[in-house]
């Protein structure tokens, strides 16, 4: 399985100088677009690129038009394999983001990531199954994704019957990381590898999976750039685990 270290333009702040090479990586187009001059990660063959159009979702005003015309021409310049559609079915509805879709794959000569989300029903989860060879699951836990914290079972079954079509799955921002070995995505990112920045945890690897050492009551911890630098080594030491293992 591979995991996406999403949010990387976070570490790259503080550390400029770090190559991405065989590191599974995943940020957005949104994020990117506003960069003067792009970082090399945007180059990285080990990046999977997010539309970054949940930063919309919250009812800020966008000309979709003209960004589905720059999120294409970004994608060649780029030279991206692996990237997702413009997951705004809560926004614009089903057929238009579907029509998007296709404009997109059509200008770009590559298939996108399909989004699926729990309302669009299991017999449209099929029919992606049949016409893509890698698809995605929403799975963050927020919005609409909150059944799959709370609907193992059914999620669980649901990457089953995709990879008995020989469909890849990728697990959208699933963080569950002590249930990875029981749900056979190809793929999730996660932003967790990040929380110690916020809360002053120490992520530490522990041979099967990531163990989060929380700072004790009353106390501050200091030097955020190092406990960042140390959660981002121990989850690389995860990445090649799950790469292996899981």
């Amino acid at each position: 399985m591979k995991i996406y270290l999403a949010g990387v333009e976070t570490y790259h702040t503080y550390f400029p100088e770090q190559d991405y090479i065989d590191i599974p990586i995943l940020t957005t187009f949104y994020h990117l677009s506003k960069k003067k001059e792009l970082p090399k990660y945007a180059f990285s063959d080990s990046l999977i690129l997010d539309s970054g159009a949940f930063t919309f979702f919250s009812g800020k005003k966008v000309d979709w038009n003209e960004y589905v015309d720059k999120y294409i021409d970004f994608i060649n310049k780029t030279n991206r394999d692996l990237f997702f559609e413009l997951d705004i079915y809560k926004i614009i509805g089903l057929k238009e983001t579907e029509m998007i879709r296709s404009k997109i794959e059509l200008q770009t000569g590559r298939k996108s990531i399909p989004v699926w989300h729990i309302f669009l029903g299991i017999d449209y989860y099929k029919k992606l199954c049949e016409d893509y060879d890698y698809i995605a699951i929403s799975a963050s836990g927020a919005y609409d994704s909150k059944w799959t914290r709370t609907n193992f079972d059914q999620l669980r079954k649901l990457v089953l019957y995709a990879k008995n079509k020989g469909t890849k799955v990728h697990g959208l921002g699933y963080t569950s990381t002590n249930k990875l070995k029981d749900i056979p995505f190809y793929s999730v990112d996660s932003t967790s590898w990040i929380s110690g920045m916020k809360f002053g945890n120490i992520h530490q690897f522990n041979g099967r999976t990531i163990k989060t050492l929380k700072r004790p009551d009353n106390t501050i911890m200091i030097n955020p750039r190092l406990r960042l630098k140390n959660n981002f080594n121990e989850w690389i030491k995860f990445q090649k685990y799950a790469n292996e293992n899981l």
